[in-house]
């Protein structure tokens, strides 16, 4: 039987306000919640409004908090770099999307894998955790089977 590691999705982009047509694309973490579901993988999404305001940051690591363990999800994903001060200490593993303007974060450097849209953004990356390139536009099919192959890649390594 196949099983698929238990995700908590952290974002601070999602739920996107209401916003009249024409509406900018969904989210990256919204794509990627939507495609995990839809094949199978227990996914939940902890969205949060964190912006420039650290009390908004505050606010939602309070939130988080009792619900981050083992027990409960087996990875974190976060969105972005910035995501990743709610899931400190950490207590489950942690993903992180970047991009050239972040990949140089220290944050990046507590996460245990890193995803990149390209080969030119891995060079700008500077941790030693396992650097995988997603680029985007992928078919949820090959998408899901890339986020896995990180997810794994944590377990594996």
């Amino acid at each position: 039987m196949l099983t698929f590691p238990r995700v908590l999705l952290l974002t601070g982009e999602w739920p996107v306000v209401r916003i009249p047509p024409p509406r900018p694309p969904p989210s990256i973490a919204k794509q990627h919640a939507a495609a995990l579901h839809a094949a199978g993988v227990p996914v939940e999404i902890f969205a949060f409004h964190g912006g420039r305001n650290p009390w908004g940051y505050l606010a939602a690591w309070t939130r988080l908090r009792p619900r981050l363990h083992r027990g409960r999800y087996d990875v974190a994903h976060c969105d972005a770099p910035g995501t990743i001060w709610i899931a400190l200490p950490k207590r489950v593993p942690l993903v992180v999307n970047v991009n050239a303007a972040n990949a140089r974060s220290l944050l990046v450097r507590r996460a245990d894998a890193v995803i990149v849209a390209s080969d030119a953004e891995r060079a700008h990356v500077r941790t030693r955790a396992p650097v995988h390139v997603i680029p985007p536009g992928l078919d949820d099919a090959l998408l899901v089977g890339r986020m896995l192959a990180v997810y794994r890649s944590i377990f594996w390594s």
